[in-house]
């Protein structure tokens, strides 16, 4: 092949290649200096809206700040923490409480120190435990109390001790190894609370509504209902797994309530449902997670749990009570059932 064949086509080639490289320079003169679009799609009518902008899409979070504050100038009080009803909570998650506590010169257990007759701790020794405390917190019980027990924590609370049930509504579970069985937990202590006028609800809460959750439907928020020393200083709290509170008795009070538009999960009805009360020196809270770390300083969280500590420890519980057992025998309490604490999912 002589080089005059091979030359002509690639000589068409290189003006070809010429011809797009000049029509490109040209687009970009004629497209204005600096020859940048707008990123991402702004500035172009239609395509990206103010809201789904990078600096509008992010969720915005409830402010987490702040600190648990207790008055330390009053009497030292010991704290009882219940262990014995295979109660669902882990230990580490109330550390900020214990510490608060501490600080304010009050002690904390949370196993029993005070055997019964028998070297366990069935209802004559649970009695007996509660007789070396002036406060008693129970957190998520999932088995029930006995006879004894309830008639011990109704003198107890006659007596002025302080006693605050902290209740989640029922869940699903999932157990353990290659079968992954599924259960529902359930609140344990309904005819505990029934003896002070107050139940548990049977389904949980959310809130779709603008303003009446915490960046998740479920994580709802609720304001105080009236004044009182639980709710004081306290406008809204974020409570990520609510149930509702039910009154069932006289003197019981709602102290707070999940904002308007707050549901129920499974009949989807709007109400503003009580989700905290109190009857004398009883306490229902139909929540726990507000304990937890990662939740205790949203809004005004740590000032209800505060409020909540205060209240623990504000008793005048008299020495003698409550008695002892009432005699139905059974083995429940701490220990008797096998139960302890269980760290929630």
């Amino acid at each position: 092949m002589r080089a005059s064949e091979i030359l002509k086509p690639l000589g068409v080639f290189v003006v070809v290649i010429a011809v797009i490289l000049a029509g490109t320079a040209l687009v970009g003169i004629l497209g204005g200096s600096g020859g940048a679009g707008p990123a991402d799609g702004e500035e172009i009518e239609g395509q990206s809206p103010g809201q789904f902008q990078p600096g509008n899409v992010l969720a915005t979070s409830a402010p987490e700040d702040g600190e648990i504050s207790l008055d330390d100038s009053g009497e030292s009080k010991r704290i009882l923490v219940d262990s014995g009803h295979s109660n669902r909570y882990s230990q580490s998650d109330l550390a900020p409480l214990v510490e608060a506590l501490a600080q304010a010169g009050h002690e904390v257990d949370f196993t029993p120190d005070v055997p019964g007759d028998d070297g366990g701790f069935g209802e004559t020794s649970y009695n007996a435990t509660l007789r070396a405390y002036d406060a008693v917190l129970i957190i998520q019980p999932t088995a029930s109390f006995s006879d004894g027990e309830i008639a011990g924590l109704e003198a107890y609370a006659d007596g002025g001790g302080r006693i605050a049930v902290l209740a989640e509504p029922p869940q699903l579970s999932v157990g353990g190894g290659l079968s992954a069985q599924i259960s529902e937990v359930r609140f344990g202590a309904q005819e505990l609370t029934q003896a002070f006028g107050l139940r548990m609800g049977t389904e949980g809460l959310y809130n779709i509504e603008d303003g009446g959750n915490d960046n998740n439907y479920e994580s709802i928020v609720a304001s105080p209902d009236g004044s009182s020393a639980l709710t004081e200083g306290v406008s809204n709290v974020t409570f990520d797994s609510a149930g509702y509170v039910v009154r069932t008795g006289d003197g019981a009070q709602i102290r707070m309530r999940a904002l308007s538009g707050t549901r129920t999960l499974e009949r989807r009805q709007a109400g503003q449902y009580p989700v905290a009360a109190q009857n004398g020196n009883f306490v229902l809270v139909a929540d726990t997670s507000f304990l937890k770390s990662s939740e205790l300083y949203d809004l005004d969280n740590e000032r209800f749990t505060g409020n909540l500590l205060e209240f623990l420890v504000s008793g005048d519980k008299d020495e003698d009570v409550p008695q002892g057992s009432d005699g139905n025998g059974g083995d429940g309490g701490f220990g008797g059932d096998g139960g302890g604490t269980t760290p929630t999912p």
